[in-house]
């Protein structure tokens, strides 16, 4: 069994929980590494968010130095299926595809016709960009839309990473103050009746929603990572799928693409996804526009449409319960990884 160091217990998608510890912890296992003549394998698995935005692999690069360690003979194992770091990558096999395709094998899902609301809009971790489309939903389109938001006001390192999100993405100081006072009090959820840990935990974020999934048009998705190139599918892109529905994504640059270079089908035919080629606060701009377009359309209008999706959304929900995905796996080199043996299978 290989020695592993389990990186995603000590970070975020935006930030490091604590720096000091990181640097000491990585740095002692990889002396006890390069002491017993040992491969340096740093474990992301689960996960595959970036280590360039959060400024992990800035550290890494440091304790490698430190430690007389060239980065570009340690492993790395990560979900991102589109990673890029100089070193030996290995991307791991996409978790939360494989678990709703065994969890859900069975599932029945009917293709709902017509809609009650026009927009589904979930939300657990605040972060800039969803705090600010949940926020322009609730006050443009409420009575059209389905959303909730955890409440964070007692999440320190949250309230940061949102604060210096909207920072970087050069909000106006009068904005940043109503989506920071937004974030710190945001509406509280009515719409099922659960706690927040049955709320985010797989499978059973899933079904407690399905009621609206089924009554509502189209889907607000944000992916846990929207930075660069960043392609790592969670079950945040997997609901819509699930229950036939369109999805309008905030993602990295080019996810779309990569989601049909897996077999999915998407929606540029109705959503105009150039918006595709931008990621943070230009696709965000772009997601809000695509938001109006759909606001501004009768439920007429978008029942016509959805009819017009049948073909695409049917074709999502047989790709991914049918595991249609797996043969394309190879076009991301993805391996499959046993993080329990620190080993490929």
């Amino acid at each position: 069994m290989n020695t592993t160091f389990c990186l995603w217990e000590y970070t975020g998608v935006d930030s490091v929980y604590d720096v000091g510890k990181l640097v000491k912890d990585l740095t002692t296992y990889v002396k006890t590494q390069t002491i017993s003549q040992s491969e340096v394998i740093l474990d992301m698995y689960p996960e595959g968010y970036s280590l360039h935005h959060n400024g992990v692999w800035n550290i890494i690069e440091a304790v490698c130095e430190a430690c007389d360690v060239h980065t570009a003979s340690i492993t790395l194992v990560i979900g991102d299926m589109t990673a890029d770091y100089p070193c030996n990558v290995i991307i791991h096999q996409p978790r939360w595809l494989m678990e709703t395709a065994a969890e859900f094998m069975d599932f029945k899902q009917d293709f709902s016709k017509v809609a009650e609301k026009k927009f589904l809009h979930f939300i657990g971790r605040a972060t800039w960009d969803r705090v600010g489309v949940n926020k322009f939903l609730k006050e443009k389109y409420a009575d059209d839309s389905w959303c909730t938001i955890a409440q964070t006001k007692h999440r320190r390192r949250v309230i940061d990473d949102t604060f210096h999100g909207l920072t970087n993405n050069h909000f106006n100081p009068d904005q940043i103050v109503d989506m920071m006072q937004y974030t710190l009090d945001p509406p509280k959820n009515f719409l099922v009746e659960t706690t927040r840990e049955d709320y985010t935990t797989f499978p059973d974020n899933m079904l407690p929603l399905q009621h609206m999934y089924t009554n509502a048009f189209v889907e607000i998705v944000h992916e846990t990572d929207i930075h660069d190139n960043n392609f790592f599918i969670t079950e945040k892109t997997i609901r819509p799928i699930l229950f036939k529905k369109p999805f309008i994504s905030m993602c990295g640059k080019h996810f779309l693409k990569n989601l049909r270079t897996l077999g999915f089908k998407t929606f540029d035919h109705w959503f105009d996804e150039r918006y595709d080629e931008a990621d943070a606060r230009q696709r965000y701009d772009a997601v809000l526009k695509r938001i109006i377009n759909i606001g501004e359309m009768s439920y007429k209008e978008l029942s016509a449409w959805n009819l017009e999706m049948q073909d695409t959304v049917e074709h999502n929900f047989k790709h991914l319960l049918n595991r249609g995905w797996l043969e394309h796996l190879d076009k991301f080199d993805v391996q499959f990884w046993h993080d329990g043996k620190g080993q490929l299978l």
